[in-house]
């Protein structure tokens, strides 16, 4: 017994300094759980587009900081980064973006490791074309393609730059978001690398940001059923987007519509020459086109010309392909160009049911 005891004394200073060390491990892992999660709420976050920092706004933790990097009347597809702007940019502690193929500005950026894509190049293309077997593919855009060109330039009007042959991307069509299961896939790449700030047990912020994640999918959800209800009041035969540029394809690949993009007819020029006016005729009668959507407003030259000469009438309300509306958030364009889609086409839209999703969208981004 005695032996025991004296055994027990020499083990003692053996047991405390494991229960120390273990101890010390213990703090030091607490501590750096609570240095992290400190540092993720001082983070300095920029969202470059507009839609995107409408997004992040969405679902960044309460107390983070975001700067908006390009303002809604500018054109992201146009824009040089300024000395301002690449300051911000340099100082910032994450990034997210649509990527190059929406705003080529950013390219030199996306190499920098606190740099998040969340456009088309991040995302996997929903495919709604069950007989296609492929969704939107590198191939499947090729058309959309052939670059800048001399004549990007050429079409203003009243001094308004209309062109916006920056549509011709080449590769993939960056206008991911008139799908708004695309808009979720965006999302959840927004609320992975927030949650990743945060160590695994720090359950509460983590289980903020995907509340915020999951109010945002569910707002999506209803988004994408209300304008399949709205798409389903035009009639049958009367379902085709005309526009300048191919931006709505998406919104066509998921609704149900038909989407003919001018200047793949008429190449970059705004003037319809005498060998191609027949063709554009014969295309549009064969669809039962009974409007154009403009992009802007004024509308481009083109679609003026090919309205005179076709005695075909332009809709009332543009149509918002590049982004956000100069007032309003993500879910408000769709509401938007859809109402303005379906009144022109025949359909009938109840805007009001619409507009309750975006003032639930508009809940979750007042910070």
């Amino acid at each position: 017994m005695f032996n025991h005891f004296c055994e027990a004394l020499q083990r003692k200073p053996s047991i405390s300094r494991k229960i120390i060390n273990s101890s010390i491990l213990t703090g030091a892992v607490f501590l750096s759980g609570i240095h992290q999660g400190a540092q993720a709420q001082s983070k300095s976050i920029v969202a470059v587009e507009p839609l995107t920092c409408d997004l992040v706004s969405a679902i960044a933790p309460s107390s983070s900081q975001i700067t908006c990097l390009i303002d809604r009347r500018q054109d992201v597809h146009d824009i040089k980064i300024s000395p301002k702007q690449a300051r911000t940019l340099k100082n910032a502690s994450q990034i997210f973006t649509l990527g190059q193929e929406m705003t080529p500005a950013m390219k030199r950026w996306l190499n920098n490791p606190i740099t998040v894509v969340v456009g088309v190049s991040a995302i996997d293309i929903d495919d709604h074309h069950d007989d296609h077997g492929v969704g939107h593919s590198a191939e499947k855009h090729d058309d959309h393609g052939v670059g800048h060109s001399a004549e990007k330039h050429d079409d203003h009007h009243d001094g308004h730059h209309d062109g916006h042959d920056h549509h011709l991307h080449g590769g993939l069509d960056p206008h991911v978001w008139h799908d708004p299961h695309n808009i979720i896939k965006m999302s959840k790449i927004i609320s992975d690398s927030f949650k990743k700030d945060y160590p695994l047990f720090d359950r509460q912020n983590r289980k903020a940001i995907n509340k915020k994640y999951q109010s945002v999918a569910s707002i999506l959800e209803d988004l994408d059923q209300w304008i399949q209800r709205q798409v389903s009041t035009i009639p049958s035969n009367q379902r085709t987007i005309v526009s300048k540029h191919k931006a709505m394809e998406y919104y066509g690949d998921a609704f149900g519509l038909k989407t003919i993009s001018l200047l793949d007819f008429l190449g970059h020029s705004a003037s319809l020459r005498p060998q191609t006016i027949d063709r554009v005729l014969g295309k549009l009668k064969e669809e039962n086109v009974k409007v154009l959507f403009a992009e802007q407003k004024p509308p481009s030259k083109l679609i003026k010309n090919l309205s005179r000469q076709t005695s075909t009438p332009i809709a009332k309300e543009q149509i918002y392909v590049d982004g956000l509306m100069p007032n309003g958030n993500t879910i408000s364009v769709a509401v938007h160009n859809t109402c303005t889609i379906v009144n022109s086409l025949g359909g009938s839209c109840n805007k009001s049911t619409g507009s309750q999703l975006s003032n639930k969208f508009d809940s979750l981004t007042r910070r």
